[in-house]
């Protein structure tokens, strides 16, 4: 991949904050994903980059009129990464508009079921949000982490996830960060990359640190790249992305609309 060509994990991320800076509506982000689909929109040069099937199998059945909430997989094989590398924008969202935690996990699932609707998927998205809301609460990383767990443990320990939680037994150990370079795997199972981006984020000091390890883990490295970017991002701020890449990303003012524009409208500017 050419430097600074955005693929369909920023795509989908941003197709998602743009529908938010509206409300929420569970259609109008599925919209947005026809058109990144069919159009091209939200892309760097007009074409959709890099779908995964299960992604492309929920959009084409959105667009044959099944509804979002019933359009996304729920098979064994639908647990690819493809809602967990695009729910950073939700989880904001939820955090900012909506009080309970209840409220804002139902968010969370809603939006992933657009494409992944498997619990074992669910439990993904709602584990990495919980962590971003306790950064965002100001908790330091290890303990944003050790808070989440306690929460998801509790959440998740009921139909219908009771039976998938154990496939997150690393990551609620409490010590994903201490498991072998040789143990982590950047594959696109939502479950890797989840373990990836925590182990990266938590054993690094700096953003530009954390995404150099992950990404060096091969595989899907675009995804696990994304994901731990939004956790590091979340904690040290747009500040300690180095310059040198952002000069490299295309069509970089289209993308900071966007951004600019969600930021706004969860601050209520």
């Amino acid at each position: 991949m050419l430097d600074g060509l955005w693929s369909d994990d920023s795509s989908l991320t941003l197709a998602t904050a743009q529908a938010l800076t509206e409300g929420y509506t569970i259609e109008r982000i599925a919209e947005n994903f026809l058109r990144w689909y069919y159009e091209g929109e939200f892309t760097p040069r007009g074409y959709a980059f890099d779908p995964g099937n299960t992604t492309s199998r929920a959009i084409e059945r959105i667009a044959r009129g099944v509804p979002p909430l019933e359009a996304g997989g729920r098979g064994e094989w639908d647990n690819g990464n493809g809602s967990l590398m695009r729910i950073l924008p939700a989880a904001y969202y939820a955090y900012f508009k909506l009080g309970s935690l209840e409220e804002r996990l139902k968010l969370i699932h809603e939006v992933s079921m657009i494409t992944h609707a498997h619990p074992r998927s669910l439990i993904g998205c709602g584990i990495y949000s919980l962590i971003v809301w306790n950064i965002l609460s100001g908790i330091d990383k290890l303990g944003a982490y050790h808070e989440a767990i306690a929460t998801a443990k509790r959440f998740y320990s009921k139909e219908p996830f009771i039976r998938e939680i154990t496939h997150y037994e690393r990551v609620l150990s409490g010590r994903i960060h201490e498991v072998k370079r040789n143990e982590i795997r950047g594959s696109g199972y939502a479950v890797h990359t989840l373990e990836a981006s925590l182990w990266a984020f938590l054993r690094n000091e700096s953003f530009a640190d954390a995404i150099k390890e992950v990404v060096s883990l091969g595989e899907d490295a675009d995804t696990t790249g994304a994901v731990t970017g939004g956790l590091a991002g979340t904690y040290y701020g747009i500040g300690a992305i180095p310059e040198e890449w952002f000069e490299k990303i295309e069509a970089r003012e289209y993308a900071g609309e966007i951004i600019n524009a969600f930021i706004n409208s969860l601050l209520g500017s």
